[in-house]
């Protein structure tokens, strides 16, 4: 497992390749085992290929130009305009990859809304187990030699995007997949002794059973 890890990439190029229909249903059902808060499972994944990516592009761009333009509709204001061209890069990726992977959280809270801080917090405990499925899919793609890209950059369309896929829930997430023959190489890790603390220690007696 650790090798998956470690040889997984955000691709952004994808040839115009097929995925088999075996591969992808395996990537999804890698997904379908993530671990979830009660196995409520709160997860759907609505699987975009051939035509319809470009509708669901076009969407996408013209979310981003709202945002760009400032627009009182849409989601982002000012300040995260620095993030337009990311997101404008995401979509020309995207027009690229042969399947693309909608996550959508079935028990999602509609952002316009104000929620109780219970409903919140079971909110978080369900963003987690989807992120778990995301990267199940993610790895086992990578364990067959596919790439993928893990992005939010469609939250810039996330109105135009919602209304297309007409789907209860909120979205999560997308993922690209398909194959790709560039190298990318892996972005630095901080040291270990910057991200990991340590509390206490195994009692004494223990310790013998790690010799």
């Amino acid at each position: 497992m650790l090798e998956a890890i470690y040889k997984r990439r955000s691709i952004r190029h994808f040839l115009q390749k097929p995925i088999p229909q075996e591969d992808l249903n395996q990537i999804l059902e890698a997904g379908m085992w993530a671990p979830s808060e009660k196995n409520a499972q709160p997860w759907k994944f609505i699987v975009i290929r051939g035509a319809e990516r470009k509708a669901m592009v076009k969407c996408l761009k013209e979310g981003i130009m709202k945002n760009r333009k400032g627009e009182e509709n849409a989601i982002f204001g000012k300040k995260y305009e620095k993030f337009i061209p990311s997101a404008i890069y995401t979509a020309r990726v995207l027009e690229q990859a042969p399947v693309i992977v909608f996550v959508m959280n079935t028990k999602g809270l509609n952002y316009r809304e104000d929620h109780p801080k219970d409903e919140y917090l079971m909110e978080l405990a369900d963003i987690q187990s989807i992120s778990a499925a995301i990267q199940n899919m993610c790895l086992e793609a990578t364990n067959r030699n596919i790439g993928s890209l893990w992005t939010c950059n469609v939250f810039f369309a996330y109105d135009e995007l919602k209304e297309w896929l007409h789907e209860d829930g909120e979205m999560a997430a997308a993922i690209a997949f398909g194959y790709t023959d560039k190298e990318v190489r892996p972005l630095p890790r901080k040291p270990m002794d910057q991200v990991v603390e340590y509390r206490g220690d195994y009692p004494d007696e223990w310790k013998d059973m790690l010799k």
